[in-house]
């Protein structure tokens, strides 16, 4: 977000951020992926507030392809943003929160996350084929902690900066 000559909207990092998982909500009831399951459920909510169409439209693909790193770093700024923010929580480029992590983590525990969002998105996938399509992010989970009884992603976090 620090590029010389790149400017994006604040509010809607802000949106992507705090509407990226709603695929794993209550409401992402339906067969689809959970990243584009909270894509659409993210780009309604934001078109029934009045939203622009273009901000709908680039919270959308930020949102769908959060979990998927090497199409998202080449979709822009605001999908480069969305992946490398989110998976400052997994303990990627730690560095360059570990000033602000004791305070943030302080006020907002971290309270088993990894574990639950394994969970959620392994109860989302267990819904259909569709919701955990084969080389999807959620398909690896599921191999991952059929064959481990833990998920690479877990055991990352686990053993990365911040614990569990």
């Amino acid at each position: 977000g620090k590029r010389p000559n790149e400017d994006y909207d604040l509010e809607v990092v802000y949106l992507i951020c705090v509407l990226h998982d709603m695929g794993l909500t209550d409401e992402g009831n339906t067969d689809q992926r959970f990243e584009v399951e909270g894509a659409d459920l993210a780009a309604a909510l934001l078109t029934k507030h009045g939203v622009a169409t273009a901000d709908v439209d680039r919270v959308w693909e930020a949102i769908a392809l959060h979990t998927t790193p090497d199409i998202a770093v080449r979709r822009g700024l605001l999908a480069l943003l969305t992946f490398e923010g989110i998976y400052i929580d997994f303990g990627k480029n730690a560095d360059l929160v570990a000033e602000w992590a004791p305070t943030i983590h302080a006020v907002y525990p971290r309270q088993a996350m990894v574990r639950s969002m394994a969970d959620a998105i392994l109860t989302h996938a267990a819904r259909s084929e569709g919701a955990a399509q084969r080389y999807t992010f959620a398909h690896t989970l599921v191999r991952e902690r059929e064959t481990d009884g833990q998920t690479f992603m877990e055991s990352t976090v686990i053993n990365g900066p911040w614990g569990e």
